[in-house]
């Protein structure tokens, strides 16, 4: 070490101690703190031996301390604390520091309450539901949401609005109808800028405008990005359901609408795209942020069920968003949209944000959209009970897919009455090349007129409505709450008896809905397979058992579900057994079919071979066999 180094090192040493003996407590100083050590110890004690004496007043306390010294001591306290303020918060240090206060708004729709520490939302109720049990319905609660704007400060590190008390612009607000009214928070820091949190509302919506502007603070205020947190409330009948219809549902700029799993921890990282929206989706509700431009890219969302142990939260939500500055300071300019997942209520906002409702992906979804929800909508307009709605829907769609039904049960009569021969071609070549014997039953198809694949394309065609029943009637907030018969809430699981035990993959509960759809299923499968035998092939397991437990699996699958999907499956079996009986006995007669079966033969022979059957046959002579 040069001479230098340790002249620099000396005299630093000796800076510190000339600091440390210039800021040293006087004598009278460090009396004054032994004397009020010395009386707080002995106030313990008083209160330890339980003496009964009267207290000495605050303003006696305050008088046997000398003004100046009490004033000397608290200004030597409050330049530490500046100090210390000072070199955690730099220029923000005026205003991390001060009381908690809170502004109300309150619209026909919507209670909010917004805090002046952080400048943002920390309570959201919706004043037009209830919960389960008939509390308000809290989407973002005080005590488990947290937003705010984190920023680097160069010289300081990350430094987040949360800590900053912003200044109200007015106070509490009631507004309804068209009514409009805004509320800014906001921090000036004198000869440097503003951070200011823009909010404007109206009367009668679920959203409300929302901006974050940093004003002349450039090299200050770096990589500014919104961080949120919220844990959601349980506030449905099942909070199983209920987690397994809660997560994060996004949106980036170019693609379409994603989501992270429902029903395990999940996390994304947004790196090449920027978002448009995301939801912290719940079973019904939903709290979105919406930017009117994209956010920026690098977000990182996270989603994650609680366990069954805690019975009053269902998922924990967490979105960390790059926000991007314009030239005008503005670092997000958006809404938030607090309020029901309803398909038309979020329809008009565009994006792509009705698909917050998982009604089911491509056709199955186009199905719920434009035919389920419009029959629904249209028969909600009568007024009639859900029960009553849920019926006339099922009859709706039965009726539509009739001569869908009709043709399906028509192609079971025809297979019926072909099957003796089918049976005899099956015996005469069950030693025979497997081509030949295919190439047999499709001449004799050919020549009957006989289709084997007519009664599937129906049921192919029916596939997408069940379906979309399965994702509609779960996902449909006009259900919720909505009692019909035993059933106190459509929207969640009906219970005629609860179990003291919980039954693997079952529940502890019975769900009446869910055994009259199981055995109407049942019914069902056992007078259709006797209308059209099955056969099980060598080696393959036999489809009539297959069939016959498949109702069984279904008592276990549904038993926790939406009572209305239930009902509306119980209902669409009734009405399939209704039209099998009538059809069976009223429009079918087999001995016509017999007959159309036999003119089809003999004009078939006269048409010789199809380009199908040659085709088989070349592929046969390939193979070495006698086509003849």
């Amino acid at each position: 070490m040069d001479r230098n180094s340790v002249i620099g090192l000396l005299l630093i040493g000796a800076l510190l101690i000339g600091y440390t003996w210039y800021n040293r407590p006087s004598d009278a100083e460090l009396a004054e703190q032994q004397r009020i050590q010395d009386s707080i110890a002995t106030a313990q004690q008083d209160v330890e031996l339980n003496v009964d004496a009267e207290p000495m007043p605050s303003d006696k306390m305050e008088t046997d301390l000398a003004p100046s010294d009490t004033l000397g001591k608290d200004s030597l306290l409050m330049q530490q604390q500046e100090a210390e303020m000072q070199a955690r918060y730099g220029i923000f240090a005026g205003v991390a520091s001060g009381s908690e206060e809170f502004t109300h708004v309150e619209t026909e729709k919507l209670k909010l309450k917004f805090s002046n520490k952080g400048g943002f939302p920390v309570y959201a109720e919706l004043k037009n539901f209830t919960t389960y049990d008939s509390l308000p319905l809290v989407v973002i609660s005080e005590k488990y949401s947290n937003m705010g704007v984190e920023f680097t400060y160069p010289s300081l590190g990350n430094l987040n609005t949360q800590e900053f008390y912003f200044k109200s612009s007015q106070g509490d607000i009631s507004i309804s109808g068209e009514e409009e009214s805004s509320l800014v928070f906001s921090i000036d820091i004198p000869g440097r800028g503003t951070i200011k949190n823009v909010y404007h509302f109206t009367g009668d919506g679920y959203d409300f405008d929302y901006t974050t502007r940093f004003e002349n603070l450039d090299g200050i205020v770096t990589a500014p990005e919104f961080k949120w947190e919220l844990s959601a409330l349980h506030s449905e009948k099942g909070i199983e359901s209920e987690r397994n219809n809660s997560t994060i549902f996004y949106k980036e700029t170019d693609h379409g609408r994603d989501y992270l799993s429902e029903t395990s921890d999940d996390d994304e990282i947004i790196e090449d795209e920027n978002l448009e929206w995301i939801a912290f989706k719940q079973n019904f509700f939903s709290a979105i942020l919406i930017g009117n431009e994209s956010f920026g890219r690098g977000s990182v969302l996270k989603s994650n069920p609680y366990g069954e142990e805690n019975d009053s939260l269902t998922q924990f939500y967490t979105a960390n968003i790059p926000l991007v500055s314009n030239g005008d300071g503005v670092a997000f300019n958006g809404k938030f949209f607090i309020g029901p997942n309803d398909y038309k209520t979020l329809k008009v906002y565009g994006k792509e944000l009705d698909k917050v409702i998982n009604l089911g992906w491509g056709i199955f979804g186009w199905v719920n959209k434009y035919i389920v929800i419009t029959i629904f909508d249209w028969l909600e307009q009568t007024g009639l009970s859900y029960g009553i709605i849920i019926l006339i829907l099922t009859l709706v769609i039965k009726l539509i897919l009739s001569p869908l039904t009709f043709k399906n049960y028509m192609s079971s009569a025809k297979m019926r009455v072909l099957k003796p021969e089918i049976d005899e071609l099956n015996e005469k070549h069950k030693d025979a090349d497997p081509m030949k014997k295919q190439q047999a039953t499709m001449d004799l198809y050919r020549k009957t007129g006989v289709s084997p694949f007519a009664g599937c394309i129906p049921m192919i065609i029916q596939l997408p409505i069940l379906y979309a029943m399965f994702r509609f009637f779960p996902s449909s907030i006009q259900l919720r709450h909505e009692p019909f018969l035993w059933a106190d809430d459509l929207s969640a699981y009906d219970s005629i008896m609860n179990l003291s035990f919980t039954i693997p993959f079952y529940g502890d509960h019975v769900s009446l809905f869910t055994l009259l759809m199981a055995a109407s299923t049942m019914i069902y499968t056992i007078y259709n397979s006797n209308q059209m035998p099955t056969q099980s092939q060598p080696g393959m397991p036999n489809m009539k058992v297959i069939m016959y437990i498949f109702p069984v699996m279904m008592l276990f699958f549904f038993n926790n579900f939406a009572s209305g999907l239930s009902y509306y499956y119980f209902l669409a079996n009734l009405i399939s057994i209704i039209q099998m009986v009538v059809i069976k006995n009223v429009f079918i007669d087999e001995d016509k079919i017999r007959a159309q079966i036999a003119e089809n033969k003999k004009k078939k022979a006269k048409q010789g071979k199809s380009k199908f059957q040659k085709k088989l046959e070349e592929m046969a002579k390939q193979r070495g066999l006698n086509t003849k």
